[in-house]
């Protein structure tokens, strides 16, 4: 098994630790899945490199917020409203709904919007 020495991030590498992986009970090593020894240096340049993919956009950064995406189109969270009603309007919206071609939810957001215009 050779020590990492290429630039970060190499093309073959595998971040994975699992029950496979190569643990070398005696010197306490721990290799990657393609045999890179894992050092305190190999394990900052993963880091960097994540940072980095983070900075260049090629990696999502998860916003903790998880669901659909923003109604607005932006990256910011779109607030929930719910109420509840009878189960026959419901069924009648969802009827409506599959008329229009359209969710539940688009549908009730027209709705609220339309009688929040009318005022």
């Amino acid at each position: 098994m050779t020590e990492h020495q290429a630039a970060w991030p190499p093309e073959d590498i595998e971040l994975a630790m699992d029950h496979d992986s190569d643990i070398d009970s005696d010197s306490e090593e721990i290799h990657d899945a393609k045999g890179n020894l894992i050092t305190d240096e190999y394990v900052r340049d993963a880091i960097s490199d994540v940072h980095r993919a983070i900075d260049e956009g090629r990696v999502s950064v998860p916003t903790g917020r998880p669901g659909r995406p923003s109604l607005t189109g932006e990256s910011t969270h779109s607030p929930r409203v719910s109420f509840r009603v009878p189960e026959e309007l419901r069924e009648r919206a969802k009827a409506r709904a599959e008329q229009e071609g359209k969710s539940v939810s688009a549908l009730a957001r027209e709705a609220f919007e339309q009688f929040l215009r009318a005022g």
